[in-house]
């Protein structure tokens, strides 16, 4: 029997039982999913069907990857299940680099899989999904009884919720035509108990605060998931300290006066020297990895380097550290506010005028640069602050990956960690395009920026029309050099020919006005005014800026950071 002669079979079910593909998306809706994203084909279709029955918007795409990455940056934004749905065979396979990618971010998906009728490994659409699902890093599972289809269901939507992280239910299409008896549900999101912290440890963190003098609080993605932003403001505020996130958590202090911005190799001038001056760090929800340290430089030998993070695996893994505190971070800094309350902390804090003027003259945007501008090519840098002044500033911005990163997240300024994705942890281009358009649909009250190269743009150009379909607000902020340049800066140096790693200039606003969006090229700040005059009609539907900068400039931090490697 072919998987196509089971999906058109009729069944007759009896009065108290539905078909497994109607019991799964019963499960689905009940834990509380607002919306899915997918692709449908005839292994996933009726499941889609029936989740759209029971109030769960679904939002196509134009490919499975961009399904995945639509739905990745939407759950991180919202911290909320987000599920995908693709058909069998290259349905899961073209969503496999989004699936990787949520992986390795902790984001909570349920992927829905089509799959072939059990046991076929005939069929053209036959392969092992577990190998796969878990080479990545997801966790894969399948409905085998047509009789715990709901519970397993359920489960798999609660298991992606507490570990955040993606979890692909398969559904051969026989079982999906089976049927299951109807029973009550579970109309709740899972229970998400919380450990209890290891008191002698909080108490040596708490006499480290004490004899600190110029303490500093690092928030990374654990502290944004935790919604620890009030928490670690009110600490920093009772500390006298200074703030600073990684770059997946830039946002998370936009604001407050004594927030230096991004830890790393994004890092401020300013940030840069204030870090390294810090004697006690307490990182909340932070990897520490070699990017948010300079590869340990940023931090200086004699600090007192604390780390804390709500999985134990995580901490110390990239770097020593003279203290470890298993716990969630709204938890360990609730439980350091009340331990410091009776506490005379007047000692401790450099919230000085001195350090005021270090943090602003030494700002990204104050730093000084040689302009590289000329009337063919604009200089990243200019282009970006210009931008950063054109765009309004109630903005969710969502980064691709690429050599211009570095540009994005020191000129680009956000509202809060809500106005900000990046989508790179597996260190992927083209992921970028679709992530907006999913952080479109989640914050619509909000302009969507979405900053990407020539490259990954292209390479994930269908979903521009997906944006368009949507009648999303979304200005696409090109990055145009006409090459790959990581690629290019990479191995010039070493006396190679990079001509296969450049290509012809492409008109990406002509593309635009194709797609029935609207553009321009943009090559010296005059270029803007058609940017201007969209945003002051109310910067409606999706909008280009192909910025033609500048292909010889080399990112000071790419040269910093990968030196003679890029990986």
């Amino acid at each position: 029997m072919t998987s196509t002669s089971v999906a058109q079979a009729t069944v007759a079910y009896a009065p108290d039982s539905i078909p497994v593909w109607r019991a799964v998306a019963r499960a689905i809706a009940d834990i509380g999913t607002k919306r899915c994203f997918g692709l449908v084909g005839g292994a996933n279709f009726k499941v889609t069907l029936a989740l759209t029955d029971l109030g769960v918007e679904f939002i196509a795409a134009r490919h499975e990857g961009g399904a995945v990455s639509m739905a990745d940056v939407a759950a991180r934004l919202t911290r909320e299940l987000v599920v995908v749905s693709v058909t069998a065979g290259p349905g899961l396979t073209n969503a496999i680099t989004g699936i990787g990618e949520a992986a390795k971010s902790d984001t909570p998906l349920l992927v829905l899989a089509g799959d072939v009728v059990t046991g076929d490994k005939q069929s053209a659409f036959a392969f092992n999904q577990s190998e796969l699902v878990h080479s990545v890093g997801g966790e894969w599972r399948q409905i085998a009884d047509p009789q715990t289809a709901y519970l397993e269901t359920w489960n798999a939507a609660a298991r992606a919720i507490k570990e955040r992280k993606p979890v692909v239910l398969s559904l051969p299409v026989d079982v999906q035509e089976m049927p299951a008896t109807v029973t009550m549900g579970k109309r709740h999101p899972p229970l998400m108990p919380r450990r209890s912290l290891n008191a002698d440890k909080l108490a040596e963190l708490v006499a480290t605060i004490r004899s600190s003098r110029r303490p500093l609080i690092l928030a990374g993605h654990g502290a944004v998931v935790a919604d620890a932003q009030p928490l670690l403001v009110d600490l920093a505020d009772r500390l006298g300290a200074l703030l600073s996130t990684s770059i997946q958590a830039h946002g998370m202090f936009s604001g407050h006066p004594w927030n230096l911005g991004i830890a790393g190799g994004f890092s401020s001038p300013a940030a840069a020297e204030l870090i390294a001056k810090s004697d006690v760090i307490l990182a909340f929800g932070m990897s520490l990895n070699m990017w948010t340290t300079k590869k340990g430089r940023l931090i200086d030998d004699h600090a007192q380097l604390v780390q804390i993070d709500v999985e134990k695996g995580r901490l110390g893994k990239h770097r020593p550290v003279d203290l470890e505190l298993e716990g969630d971070a709204s938890q360990v800094a609730t439980a350091l506010l009340e331990a410091l309350a009776a506490e005379d902390v007047s000692g401790i804090g450099w919230r000085t005028p001195e350090i005021a003027a270090v943090i602003d003259d030494k700002s990204n945007r104050n730093a000084l640069y040689d302009d590289t501008s000329t009337q063919e090519h604009i200089d990243p840098r200019t282009l970006s602050k210009a931008m950063d002044d054109v765009l309004p500033k109630d903005r969710t911005v969502v980064v691709d990956g690429g050599h211009f990163v570095g540009w994005v997240a020191r000129y680009l300024s956000v509202p809060d960690h809500r106005g900000w994705c990046i989508p790179i942890a597996f260190q992927s281009i083209g992921l970028g395009l679709a992530g907006a358009v999913g952080a479109s649909v989640v914050q619509p009250g909000r302009l969507t920026v979405l900053a990407v190269g020539d490259g990954g743009f292209l390479m994930s150009i269908a979903e521009l029309e997906t944006a368009v379909r949507l009648k999303r607000r979304i200005c696409i902020f090109i990055y145009n050099d006409s090459a790959y340049s990581a690629e290019v800066h990479h191995f010039v140096p070493e006396g190679y020919s990079v001509s296969m790693a450049q290509f012809p200039v492409t008109d990406f606003a002509a593309i635009a006005r194709g797609y029935g969006a609207d553009g321009c090229v943009v090559k010296t700040l005059g270029d803007l005014d058609a940017v201007k005059r969209w945003v002051d009609d109310g910067a409606q539907g999706v909008f280009i800026v192909d910025g033609r900068i500048n292909p010889k400039l080399i990112a000071d931090w790419y040269k910093e950071i990968f030196g003679s490697t890029n990986l």
